[in-house]
């Protein structure tokens, strides 16, 4: 018969701890300012973990007594792995677990490390971001550092808005600028870049950089030389650049700019920049060909903005996936049951063998003849008709940096609804008919693709929603809800 009196042991070697008669070791510990002495058993800390094992064997008495020193430790964190070499419980209280960790591993306990590593991977809560982050070596907790990078990617502005973001170490901050996932915009991690290369740089930097000299943009270089590279200039826009460019152009290296420039300012340019893709992003976009940014530009255009395009998180609609080809089928009849009568739609196709993504804004609906009085029917028989708008266009985002917008420019032949064709935009502008288009220019601007007829890959529609109205709407209402009850109180007084 077995007894278990585990219990009544961890709580004896708990009083130990506390009064600690026959003690034969002073631990001195501290981080900055915090400094505290421990007084504890050398045979009870030898048989829990052989650092303590090894240090002792190379430290001579003096009187009796060991002294242990160890710097960078916080004392509270010690204090709760000590409580664990006594007792075998792991008291954690409002501690940080990642600062645990790391001391843990200094102290050569693998099981704390193992279990609280389990837990921080299993509770998002668990951590204490964004300090967490900078709180430990990446290299030598690679478990902790991909949670912690994957994490920080989804949620960027929590690190790179504290204090904390001035300093990752230049290593970790290469990591995130590798990412694809980091869901920022690129001109938003330049800015980002910019406060951290002035803070980490190992000279007086004013930020008010109409002071600065030749030599402050030469040190500000040298900070930054290992990270410019991984910015990428080629997803901001043409104008963020310029103004980038203006502001650091010594920081800059020369021959990447000229390739950045050749890139914006030539349509045919077919740099490796066009196989790097965007950046992810928060915007909520089902979508297997374009990115946030290309419906920030979309969104532009929809709302005929003239100056920088709108950035993501200013995007005033919603992008709602109402058809995909390879989920609905080519089908024609697919695509009137999905897309008919739903309002604003943009289109967007990526062709068959080639890079080319392009697609129209119908600002109507497909094949709603009851809704437009200004339709021209060029085709009387089932339903068949040329609805006529100033507002629809067609487009290439082929190449981001120098995209195509072509507006219409004869009206009454803007959007053609037929039964038995997919989504039309002018006189073959741009049809689609099952897995095959056509584009041959006529009542639009500009030819968007060098083909006249091509194979489709995917295409997508989006039915777009126009967000700033139903905000608008609610204040409409709470006003008429207010004004209906003064009136109410005024007639019953």
């Amino acid at each position: 018969m077995n007894y278990n009196h585990s219990s009544h042991i961890s709580r004896d070697f708990s009083n130990l701890l506390k009064n600690p008669v026959g003690y034969n070791v002073k631990i001195k510990i501290s981080q900055n300012s915090q400094k505290k002495e421990f007084r504890a058993h050398s045979i009870i800390l030898c048989s829990r973990t052989k650092i303590f094992y090894g240090a002792f064997r190379e430290t001579e008495y003096e009187d009796g007594i060991i002294t242990f020193k160890k710097d960078n430790v916080s004392p509270l964190i010690f204090e709760v792995l000590l409580k664990y070499i006594y007792t075998g419980i792991l008291a954690i209280n409002n501690n940080s677990l990642v600062d645990i960790i790391v001391a843990a591993k200094d102290f050569g306990l693998p099981k704390v490390v193992e279990q609280l590593e389990t837990h921080l991977h299993q509770n998002e809560l668990a951590w204490k971001f964004p300090k967490d982050f900078i709180s430990f070596q990446h290299d030598q907790f690679p478990n902790l550092s991909k949670y912690s990078l994957d994490w920080v990617c989804n949620h960027p502005k929590i690190l790179f808005e504290s204090k904390y973001f001035l300093k990752v170490k230049e290593d970790i901050l290469i990591q995130l600028l590798k990412r694809d996932d980091l869901k920022l915009e690129e001109i938003e991690i330049w800015e980002y870049l910019i406060k951290w290369g002035i803070e980490n740089t190992d000279y007086t930097l004013d930020d008010d950089l109409s002071r600065w000299l030749p030599l402050d943009f030469m040190k500000l270089e040298s900070t930054l030389r290992n990270c410019i590279p991984h910015i990428r200039f080629f997803h901001m826009s043409p104008e963020d650049y310029i103004q980038t460019r203006t502001q650091f152009r010594n920081v800059i290296p020369e021959k990447l700019d000229d390739k950045i420039i050749n890139y914006f300012f030539d349509s045919k340019s077919d740099h490796p920049f066009n196989e790097v893709p965007l950046r992810a992003s928060n915007y909520p976009l089902d979508s297997n060909i374009i990115k946030a940014k290309d419906a920030a530009l979309i969104s532009s255009w929809i709302d005929r903005k003239q100056e920088k395009p709108y950035r993501i998180q200013e995007i005033p609609f919603e992008f709602k996936l109402i058809y995909r080809s390879s989920r609905e089928g080519f089908d024609v009849c697919k695509f009137h049951e999905y897309c008919d009568n739903k309002g604003s739609t943009i289109v967007i196709i990526k062709v068959r063998d080639s890079r080319e993504i392009i697609g129209g804004y119908n600002p109507l609906g497909w094949n709603d003849t009851n809704k437009y009085n200004e339709t021209s029917y060029l085709l009387s028989y089932d339903k068949n008709v040329i609805y006529k708008t100033s507002n629809s266009f067609i487009f290439s985002i082929t190449n981001r940096a120098i995209p195509i917008l072509s507006r219409i420019s004869s009206e009454n032949e803007a959007i053609y609804c037929n039964k038995k064709m997919g989504p039309c935009f002018g006189l073959k502008d741009l049809f689609v008919n099952g897995d095959t288009g056509d584009c041959k220019r006529h009542s639009y601007e500009k030819k968007i693709i060098d083909i006249e007829r091509f194979e489709i890959e995917e295409y997508e529609i989006f039915q777009i929603i126009e967000k700033r109205l139903s905000s608008d709407n609610f204040r409409y209402t709470n006003c008429s809800v207010i004004v209906f009850i003064v009136i109410f109180v005024i007639i019953i007084i």
